[in-house]
């Protein structure tokens, strides 16, 4: 339960902030007006030069309202030209990375909730009250005096997203900390390479009843509808996949047969799908907006070589990350428990594969693009583990053979070739 309501605030946090801004500005007008009207008397307690008419509040009230409205919608303009820049520039899938910025969600959380305070202010200002001298039109310019600030930061926040090489370093970022977040959790659990499903009476399929993304497994609540039986439940599919209806989940082996398949229904309820990839524990989602960026650099509408090599750096960083992860599967299996729930979540050799193949695909005849893979590999191969040195070493010869017959000169055979063999350290 706890874990759907993280996947809910991830995915609606911006509406979340900007619901809280507004908040906070109508509790913060509401306090305002009740010390207008006396209701809490405080006003006497306040220096003179701080209080207004109530002409002069309608003024400057009304004056902030239209600039605070003038300046919302001048900011929505601004993020949605810088939106569709990141879709055409960079990948349709880095958008939410901007919209979700902090910075985005509370500058156009304030201004909203700015317009919203000016506007309820002014509405209780009677004449009733024209006598009295009120402290809304010093808040309101208290207020408007934050949102220049914000907006300030804003504009530097917009000009410094635009630069692929902040947009590359965020998403580095990023995929570090699901990386570490992922390496973290399954500390709390046994690490196999291989496993041995073992003899048991009955077998059966988990089959998803819905299609989209799998973005989240909860396995308490597996062990939980598991308690009373002796099981072994093996996952086939990975985070990131995309399920359709009645794919193969996993396989339940166990030896006291069910009556009814409410037990099956309530472990295919634990796989959480949903119809667009989060990347709250998809370190692979990450992977690929670096990886699509580096695709539209190389492309020949951009032309952007020097941008896809800085990708190909970054991630042969996060590669030599995940290089250095033992085991393939994780064991979950609760202390005095015959239940063990078996999943794989690095599989070191794939995640090589997928990072590199569609840029050696479209970057073969680009002797800068491949002499930058090589590098990256060597880079890899230096943070990693014996284990997996075969596989990079392997993976190398790959990328050779895909390219090598590209370059007819000898000065790009030669080059390439040193470049394969600095792979072996």
């Amino acid at each position: 339960m706890i874990t759907k309501l993280k996947f809910l605030y991830n995915e609606n946090k911006m509406w979340l902030y900007l619901a809280k801004y507004i908040l906070i500005s109508f509790l913060l007008a509401v306090v305002a007006i009740l010390i207008d009207i006396k209701f809490i008397p405080i006003l006497e307690y306040i220096p003179e030069i701080f209080l207004t008419s109530v002409d002069l509040a309608k003024v400057i009230l009304g004056t902030l309202s239209g600039s605070l409205l003038t300046i919302t919608t001048f900011t929505f303009s601004t993020i949605m030209v810088v939106l569709t820049m990141y879709a055409s520039n960079f990948s349709p899938r880095v958008v939410n990375n901007f919209l979700t910025d902090k910075i985005t969600m509370k500058v156009l959380g304030i201004f909203v909730g700015g317009f919203i305070y000016c506007i309820l202010a002014l509405f209780f200002m009677r004449k009733a009250y024209s006598s009295y001298l009120v402290v809304s039109a010093t808040i309101a310019i208290l207020y408007s005096i934050l949102c220049i600030i914000y907006f300030v930061i804003f504009v530097y926040n917009v000009s410094s997203s635009i630069q692929a090489t902040k947009l590359i370093s965020r998403l580095y970022d990023e995929s570090y900390e699901i990386i570490n977040n992922s390496m973290d959790r399954r500390g709390r659990y046994s690490i196999v390479e291989e496993y041995e499903v073992g003899e048991y009476v009955y077998e059966d399929k988990i089959i998803s009843n819905n299609s989209g993304y799998l973005i989240n497994v909860d396995f308490n609540e597996i062990l939980h509808d598991l308690r009373n039986e002796e099981a072994k439940l093996v996952i086939d599919a990975s985070i990131g996949d995309f399920i359709s209806k009645n794919q193969l989940l996993g396989t339940l082996h166990h030896n006291m047969k069910l009556e009814n398949n409410d037990k099956i229904n309530d472990i295919e309820k634990s796989f959480n799908l949903e119809e667009e990839r989060i990347d709250y524990d998809d370190y692979r989602f990450s992977i690929q907006k670096i990886i699509d960026i580096t695709l539209r650099a190389i492309s020949p509408g951009i032309n952007d070589p020097n941008t896809a090599i800085h990708c190909i750096n970054i991630l042969g960083v996060i590669l030599g990350e995940l290089s250095t992860v033992e085991g393939k599967y994780i064991s979950i299996q609760k202390e005095n428990s015959n239940v063990q729930i078996l999943f794989e979540d690095f599989n070191f050799k794939e995640d090589l594969y997928l990072t590199f193949y569609q840029i050696v695909h479209y970057g073969k005849e680009d002797i800068s693009i491949i002499l930058a893979v090589f590098n990256a590999l060597k880079s890899i191969n230096r943070a990693s583990t014996n284990k997996v040195n075969k596989e990079i070493e392997e993976f190398g010869e790959y990328v050779y053979f895909n390219c090598i017959h590209n370059f007819k000169h000898r000065f790009d055979i030669e080059i390439i070739k040193k470049a394969k063999d600095a792979i072996i350290l």
